[in-house]
Parts: C-alpha cells; structure tokens; sequence
C-alpha cells in the first residue's frame, strides 16, 4: 500500500536567520525607488568598476592567454602552484602555507567555518565589515567588540579588558567601514596583547595598498614571529577587479596545521576557483607595472576623498578622516534622527543610498551611516548637498 506523506512548505533551516549582507539588502529598496522614475546614486558598495575605475590591465590580458592555453578544467583545490608560489614570496612563507580562495569572502568563510567553535569568543573590531558578523553567528562564535578612539584607531586599553580568552582577533585594516588606518605604533601594541595572551589573528589585507597619507604598512613585519596570524588579500579592491573572485590567504607561524588540513578539505569540497583568473593574479601581483598604476589609483581616491570632505565637513557630521580604502563610517549629529534605518530610508527620498550604520554592529553611541567617496566629486557632492535637506 502507497502511503503518502502531507506536503509541507520548504522552510531555511535555523541557520539562515542571521545570515544578512545589508550593503547589498538596501538595494532592493533603493531599485523601488527607482521604478517609480527616480534617479539613485548609489553610495553603499564599494565596486570601483561601478565608478569608472579600471582594472589592471593585466589582468585581462593574462585571462584571455589563459584560455587559449586551455585553462578551461578544474584547477587544483588549494590553488594553482605558480600563484601560490609567488604569494609565498610575497608573504615570506612556504606553497603549502597558501591557499586560493573565491574572494577573500570564501576565505572569512572557511576561517570560522574551521575555527571558531561554538561559542568560542571571537573579537571583532566595531564597526566591522558586515560579512564576519554574519559569519559569527552563522557558527555561533561568541562575538566581541573592541572599539577604537576618535581618531579610528584601536582603543588599546578597550582592548585590553576583552583579549583574555579570545579563540581569535579579527584586524581589517585600513579598516571598513572607518576608512582609518592603524598606525604601526598602534598594530605593535596589538600584536603584543595577542602574544601576551596567545591569540592569533586574522588579518584582512583587502585595501592594503590603499594608504593616503604616509607609507604602506607592512603588518607581517609587525607580527612574525611573535603572534600566529593569517594575512588576506584579493584581486578585488587593490587591482580593481572584484568580479574576478580571486583572493588567497597566508598562514603564518606554528599552530596551524589542523585549521590548513581544514581549509584544504574545504577546497576540496567546492572543487576549485576559476584557473584564468588564477593565472591572471600570478601575472598581476609581480608585473613591474603595477606600483605606477596603484600610485594613480590613490591619486583619484585622495581627490574623492578630498571632495567627500569639503561637503560633509560643513554638515552636522562626524567621522574619523579617512586615511585609505574609500569608506566614511559616519554619525549624524542631530537629535532629528533615533533609527538610522529610517534616515537612511529617507536618504533613499532624496536619491542617495547609504548603508545603515547597524549593518557593522551595534552602535550605542548615536546614530550611523556608511558611505563610499569612490564616484566622481561632483556625483559626491551632489549626493550630500541631497541629504543636507534632510539632517
């Protein structure tokens, strides 16, 4: 006899509920706003090729020879072996201390998906980008923040009250959403409380060549040999191409071994990143043209950067002066706004969408909103001349 089951909905499992992107989920507002004939201009991601930057070149050119070579297969799981090569080089490490990932958001993914443990403490920095908050709760880490002072650097001593018995630290840096960057000075002082108290870091390099004022800051000489860390980094922001999803990331000093046997099983599982695009990045982060174009990309970024504060400066604002990457964090300084939801609602209004400033974490203090200078200064400009209507 045939027995049949009553159909019930599909429902997502428990997990699914914190899973969030809120850079992304304002723009299903944003798009209604748009059908009913308004024009948007859209401050909420951080896309440069969105903005009129372009690619290295390199890139493409190496994509396109690669195709033709036939790199068309399943590459191998934990990267090609002339790419990992040569980030070995770069991050002074072994082949086998690198592996290739689709983004550096695959490799957040697979770092709390092989090390934080159920509620295991995990200290992120607040703001963060949204991405690790989503991920601490996706694996149930127990989450917490360290703050930073006025000026967006790490708040030492807040610090200092919340390193003890941490799993791991997360450093983005220069920071999203702040824009600021820590200063050597600052990153020593960190890495000597996470030595002390034996907690490694995971090191988001994403906008590492994105630095304004002063030199570059170089956070392996900082940490080798005194603090296990894990240094990120991808094709996406410091080459200006995000749709290739190509990131990798470096393991550095002892006490990694299961979380790399993790990682490598993890590769295995989604077979592989795209081999093009593999190839292209092997080319890219060693061609003797780069250093000239990323000189010219922070030339353009400074003068956005620049544009972005003539404007806000003369609103009732506040925020840390962005020193690199192309992000403000932004607190209004008005008593007209309680929800940053509802401001930047009626931002939408007006045309402008922003990112609330809760999609980084909870903000006690007032509230916030997150912004990209990266369009042209007269599309920024134009923008917060909008949302002066509003404040």
């Amino acid at each position: 006899m045939l027995h049949l089951r009553r159909k019930l909905p599909y429902r997502p499992t428990e997990r699914m509920n914190v899973v969030s992107y809120p850079i992304r989920d304002i723009v299903m507002e944003a798009k209604r706003e748009e059908a009913k004939g308004k024009k948007m201009i859209y401050l909420n991601i951080g896309d440069p090729p969105l903005y009129g930057f372009e690619s290295f070149k390199v890139i493409a050119q190496r994509v396109k020879s690669a195709l033709d070579e036939n790199y068309k297969g399943y590459a191998p799981s934990e990267g090609d072996e002339e790419l990992r090569e040569k980030v070995a080089k770069i991050e002074k490490c072994k082949p086998d201390d690198i592996f290739v990932v689709a983004g550096l958001t695959e490799g957040i993914d697979f770092f709390f998906h092989s090390f934080i443990g159920f509620g295991e403490k995990v200290l992120l920095p607040n703001p963060a980008y949204s991405l690790y908050l989503s991920k601490a709760k996706q694996f149930e880490g127990d989450t917490v923040f360290y703050r930073h002072d006025s000026n967006g650097q790490i708040d030492i001593a807040n610090l200092s009250k919340k390193v003890e018995g941490a799993k791991a630290m997360v450093i983005i840096n220069p920071n999203n959403p702040l824009g600021s960057v820590y200063s050597e000075k600052n990153l020593a002082e960190v890495v000597k409380l996470c030595a002390q108290y034996d907690v490694p870091i995971f090191y988001d390099g994403s906008y590492d060549q994105l630095i304004f004022d002063g030199k570059l800051i170089d956070f392996r000489k900082i940490a080798k040999g005194k603090v296990p860390f894990i240094y990120g980094s991808s094709l996406s922001k410091v080459f200006n191409n995000p749709g290739a999803r190509i990131g990798w990331v470096a393991f550095h000093g002892e006490k990694w071994e299961e979380v790399k046997n993790a990682f490598f099983l993890l590769c295995n599982q989604r077979l592989s990143v795209n081999w093009e695009y593999q190839k292209a990045a092997a080319a890219a982060i060693t061609d003797p043209s780069y250093p000239d174009y990323i000189a010219d990309i922070r030339k353009k970024l400074i003068e956005r950067r620049d544009a972005f504060m003539r404007v806000a400066t003369n609103l009732p604002l506040s925020f840390p002066v962005p020193g690199g990457a192309f992000y403000a964090f932004i607190k209004i300084n008005s008593s007209k706004w309680k929800k940053d939801i509802d401001f930047v609602r009626a931002a939408l209004k007006q045309g402008v969408v922003f990112v609330p400033g809760s999609g980084f974490g909870r903000q006690e203090d007032g509230v916030y909103f997150r912004t990209t200078f990266l369009p042209e200064p007269e599309i920024i400009e134009e923008a917060f001349k909008k949302i002066e209507r509003i404040l």
